[in-house]
């Protein structure tokens, strides 16, 4: 299997996509409020690239029948229902709801990766499930780093350097890497034993403790706790 990383979405090319299964990764929250809402009964989830675009997206759709939800800055946009905490993600609050959603790395990676055959979610919260799902695939994966804006973010690379490393042990060692792939590895491989205090040493983890949300940081950090795979497919994000 041949298995690409980028970094930041920067490094994609829609037309290098064709064929293949992306990955998109924004660990700290994005992906992890996503893999969290769906598993708790949330239909689908509509990512938005701004705030203005989600206002507008959930007036066609009828605000009355969606949860505004994003944040900037790592907080929740006034006004909206919920901000980008996984937290707030209960079953008792989005079962049965769709969302709408925008945040400022992790739904511009979601937007980036159209041109693939399949775009599945990944965080740590899903670990396991999407390195199953690529392995029953079969085909060439790009792992989406959604970065901290623009740039490298060390919390999505462990994350698909975990992805590399589940694939090593279900297909044998039978794995062709770009050299992205390589070093991400390399940081799983040293990282993962301590994640959550690694998470929260990120920049993005010094930030969400710096706002008071701290919390998110542990959570984020819960390796499989659910067995489902997100695929955005149609502008939407569903089971």
């Amino acid at each position: 299997m041949r298995l690409d990383v980028c970094f930041t979405p920067g490094e994609v090319a829609a037309a290098e996509l064709g064929g293949r299964v992306a990955v998109v990764l924004d660990v700290l929250r994005a992906t992890s409020t996503i893999v969290e809402a769906l598993a708790n009964g949330a239909r689908t989830v509509f990512p938005a690239p701004s705030i203005d675009e989600a206002v507008r997206l959930a007036q066609n759709i009828g605000r009355e029948q969606v949860l505004l939800c994003g944040e900037r800055r790592s907080l929740p946009v006034e006004g909206f229902d919920f901000g980008n905490s996984p937290r707030d993600y209960t079953a008792e609050r989005v079962s049965g709801k769709s969302l709408v959603l925008t945040t400022t790395n992790g739904t511009p990676a979601l937007l980036s990766s159209s041109g693939a055959r399949r775009t599945l979610v990944g965080s740590f919260l899903n670990l396991e499930a999407v390195v199953d799902a690529l392995a029953a695939d079969g085909g060439p994966v790009t792992v989406i780093c959604a970065g901290r804006e623009k740039r490298f973010a060390l919390d999505d690379a462990i994350c698909a350097g975990a992805i590399v490393l589940g694939l090593r042990r279900r297909l044998d060692g039978s794995l062709e890497l770009n050299d992205a792939a390589v070093a991400a590895e390399l940081l799983a491989q040293s990282r993962l034993p301590d994640l959550e205090r690694c998470l929260g040493e990120t920049a993005a983890g010094r930030q969400l403790f710096e706002v008071g949300l701290g919390e998110d940081v542990a959570y984020c950090a819960s390796i499989d706790r659910h067995r489902v795979v997100p695929q955005y497919r149609d502008r939407q994000v569903v089971l």
